[in-house]
Order: structure tokens, then C-alpha cells, then sequence
């Protein structure tokens, strides 16, 4: 990667400008919004200001969690949008228009302590929905389209890790010490617009995707010279020569959808094959990480009766630093599975790939959706 660096810093600032405003902005928003206090506190003031009535704790758990929630429903509504997005404004363009939802929605989180209104905070999480569902995945498009073919499946991986330094980032901003005050909680929540700012000023001098040049607006010329900038000053006619047969190749393909694919008894062993890895990394023990303790909740019978919702924490407790071991049959035989039944994906191009792996990606934004609402839920306590 480092003599990649020397010959075209192009690629390597393409990785991280388009990571701080694309799966960054993902994993930053499902982990600032972990503490409900502040929130319920604006929540109610808002009403005895305006209503003159205090809301009842259910109520204001009420509201929290639909604030909490919008922003999956937002998320779904992005990724849905994205593809069509991308193909009809280009990789980059989709990009830079996803910023101006981030920005707005900093400026409603900016302003609603300032203009009591906790609805502005519901407005601002679905705008931020929106923007993690496009950048979730524009960003990976753009990124493996910009990068030559030896060096798509790192590139790729950069998706991810810029997913994880979100993460830290909203749990680094969020303590106590940094924003997590409840002077400075509006200015943590409204931290996005800052990076998406930053996108939006730099992501123009970056050159389009050269896939999309080449076969979606039919530029040869423009593709050639994205490649030259993206991969260095070499001959590159061989690569765009590939990508014109890839595409030649794919001609006359009928486009599947969900349902298609599910009822496809062609791929049934791969579909298989992507439930029983993400069923079986619920089984790993990551989970007990962040569940560490009881975590009890009054559904539907009344305050009366707890339930408990986990079994971690009596694990953790019993098996203390082994816990992980009761896990470790079900990780064993989901590797032997995905050892014997996953078609290998080196050398080949994401247009090869793609018939057999079309659901993953909707599966993956749907299992980080859901775990996001879950670790987010004020019936949750991490702490």
C-alpha cells in the first residue's frame, strides 16, 4: 500500500475523504445516542414549557425510543434510494448531495435545545438516517470502483474501519470530559456536520469513479483520465478494456429482485450460507461484551413484573473471563460451513461476485439497523 502512496496519493486521499463522510457518519450516529438523559430532560421541559404538564416516565420513554428508531427508518429509506442515487448523479455527486442532509440534520440537533423543541431532534436523526444509509452504500461503491483490481479487497476493508473509528468517536466525544455535558450535549449530537462540511469542501477535487465514467455516461476519455490520477501515470488500456468486457458480459442479464433471489433454488447454498454466518455471530459472545449486567424491562403486565431479557450476565458472572467458550461450537461449525460452501472471491471482479452474494449487502445494513436500535433502546443499560 505504501508504494501505491508513492505513486498516486490520489487513491489513498480518495480512502479517507470519502470514509469521514461515509460509513464514519454510520458508525458515529449508533453510538453517541446512548444516554437518554439529556434528551428525556429537554423531552420534558419542552412539554411544561409549551403544555404546561409533566409527561410521565413511560411517556418520555415513549418519545425517546421513536427518536431513537427514526433514525433506522431513515437509514432504510437511504439505502433503498442509493442505488438509483448513484446511478442517476454518479459516485461522487451522490456523495456530496448526501452531506447537505447531514449538515441539516446538525443544524436542527444545533438548535433544539436552543428552540426547546424535541421534534427538531426526531427531524434531525431521520435526516441523519438518510445520510447513513446512502453513505453506507455509495461509499463502498465508490471506493472498489476507484481502486485497480489487486487492491479492491484492502480498499474495501476501509469501509469498515472508518464504520469502527465512528463508533469510537462518538464514545470519545460523549464522556463527560468532551460533550457529554448538558451544556454541550447539542454540539455532540450536531458533530456530522463538521465532517460532513469537511466531505463536502474536499470531496470535489477527487475525480469521478472511472467505472461509472466509462459505462454508465459512456466517457472513455474522462475514464482514462480519473484512472490516470486515481492509479498512477502508466498504461492503464488493459484495465479499461476489462471493464468494457465485464460489461459486454453482463448485457442481456435480467436484474433479480429480493423475492427472485429467495425463491432461486440456484443460489439456495449461498443464501444459506449468509443466514447461518449471521445467525451464528449472535452466538459468538459479542453481545456479553456490552451486556454485562441484568437488563430488565416492564412489557405489557406493568411495573409489577420484571422481565429479564438476557442470559449474558449470569454467564459472564459464572464463567467469568470462559464465558466465551459455550460459543465456540457454534463459531467452530459456522467456519467449517463457510470453509466448504462460500465461493471463493479472490481475482475476481464485484460484477462476478455479485450473483452470488446480492443479498448480503441487504442483510448486513439490516442486522446493523437492528442492533443499532437495540444497543440504543432506553431499556438498555450498557453501563
Amino acid at each position: 500500500l505504501f508504494s501505491v502512496q508513492l505513486e498516486s496519493p490520489v487513491l489513498i486521499a480518495a480512502i479517507f475523504i470519502s470514509g469521514i463522510g461515509g460509513t464514519f457518519q454510520f458508525g458515529f450516529h449508533i453510538s453517541v445516542l446512548t444516554s437518554p438523559s439529556s434528551v428525556s430532560t429537554l423531552v420534558n421541559t419542552t412539554c411544561l414549557h409549551r403544555y404546561s404538564i409533566s409527561l410521565e416516565q413511560w411517556e418520555v420513554t415513549l418519545i425517546w425510543s421513536f427518536i431513537v428508531s427514526i433514525f433506522c427508518i431513515g437509514g432504510l429509506l437511504g439505502s433503498l434510494c442509493a442505488g438509483r442515487l448513484s446511478s442517476a448523479y454518479g459516485r461522487k455527486r451522490c456523495l456530496l448531495l448526501n452531506n447537505l442532509f447531514a449538515i441539516g440534520g446538525a443544524g436542527m440537533m444545533l438548535l433544539s435545545k436552543t428552540s426547546m423543541s424535541f421534534e427538531m431532534i426526531m427531524v434531525g436523526r431521520f435526516l441523519y438516517g438518510i445520510n447513513a444509509g446512502v453513505g453506507l452504500s455509495v461509499h463502498t461503491m465508490y471506493l472498489v470502483e476507484c481502486a485497480p483490481k489487486r487492491l479492491q479487497g484492502i480498499v474495501g476493508v476501509s469501509v469498515a474501519t472508518f464504520l469502527s473509528m465512528g463508533k469510537f468517536s462518538g464514545q470519545l466525544l460523549g464522556i463527560s470530559e468532551l460533550l457529554g455535558t448538558e451544556d454541550r450535549w447539542p454540539w455532540l449530537l450536531g458533530f456530522s456536520g463538521a465532517t460532513a462540511l469537511l466531505q463536502l469542501i474536499t470531496l470535489p477535487l477527487l475525480p469521478e469513479s472511472p467505472k461509472y465514467l466509462l459505462l454508465d455516461r459512456g466517457d472513455r476519455q474522462g475514464c482514462e483520465k480519473a484512472i490516470l490520477r486515481l492509479w498512477g501515470n502508466r498504461d492503464h488500456s488493459a484495465e479499461v478494456e476489462k471493464m468494457l468486457v465485464e460489461h459486454a458480459s453482463m448485457n442481456g442479464v435480467r436484474s433479480h429482485t429480493v423475492l427472485d433471489l429467495i425463491l432461486d433454488q440456484t443460489i439456495r447454498w449461498q443464501l444459506l450460507t449468509i443466514l447461518v454466518v449471521f445467525t451464528t455471530l449472535q452466538f459468538s459472545g459479542i453481545n456479553a461484551v456490552s451486556c454485562m449486567k441484568l437488563v430488565h424491562e416492564d412489557i405489557v403486565f406493568g411495573s409489577d413484573v420484571t422481565h429479564t431479557l438476557t442470559v449474558y450476565s449470569y454467564t459472564q458472572e459464572n464463567l467469568d473471563y470462559f464465558c466465551f467458550l459455550i460459543f465456540f461450537v457454534f463459531c467452530f461449525l459456522s467456519g467449517l460451513f463457510v470453509w466448504y460452501n462460500v465461493p471463493e472471491t479472490k481475482n475476481r471482479t464485484v460484477m462476478e461476485i455479485t450473483p452470488h452474494f446480492a443479498l448480503m449487502t441487504a442483510l448486513h445494513t439490516f442486522g446493523i439497523l437492528s442492533t443499532s436500535f437495540m444497543r440504543q433502546s432506553p431499556g438498555f443499560d450498557f453501563n
